[in-house]
């Protein structure tokens, strides 16, 4: 994959390749970028924020505390470690929740990386029962993410 084809993040703390077929656009609501398919089934969304550059944290410890503030518990072993193209990993899980207002269920894949000086959360959701649809192509997106030295 060609540089041209990469998006940066407007902050500049990550990039990635976008999807033959995906658009990618800063996210003006809730910050970072979000990435979909026109006639796709879902939203990837990520967000990247300033860490301490002294500190290199464990990214799946940060996916575990992510996924614990919002009530999500996941085993040990439904975490994995993705390796990234910069030589660093992406802690990756997928997990179904249920809306208990509506009923309606959303399949979803939640990472995050690190690197001194920053952190990042990618997380992509859809219908359940379509994730099959685009799972891997946003898997394939993923791994060509690159957390950026902003200095």
């Amino acid at each position: 994959m060609s540089e041209a084809e990469r998006y940066a993040d407007p902050d500049g703390r990550f990039d990635l390749v976008v999807p033959r077929g995906w658009s990618a656009a800063p996210d003006e609501e809730d910050g970072g970028v979000e990435v979909w398919r026109e006639d796709g089934v879902g939203t990837l969304h990520l967000i990247a924020f300033e860490a301490s550059p002294d500190e290199f944290p464990d990214p799946a410890e940060e996916l575990y505390a992510f996924l614990d503030e919002r009530s999500v518990e996941l085993e040990e072993d439904e975490v994995e470690d993705v390796p990234l193209e910069d030589g660093s990993e992406l802690a990756l899980c997928e997990f179904v929740s249920e809306d208990e207002e509506d009923g309606e269920s959303l399949f979803w894949m939640v990472g995050v990386a690190t690197t001194p000086g920053t952190i990042a959360f990618a997380t992509y959701f859809c219908p359940a029962g379509d994730e099959a649809k685009e799972r891997d192509t946003v898997r394939l997106a993923l791994t060509t993410l690159r957390l950026l030295d902003k200095e």
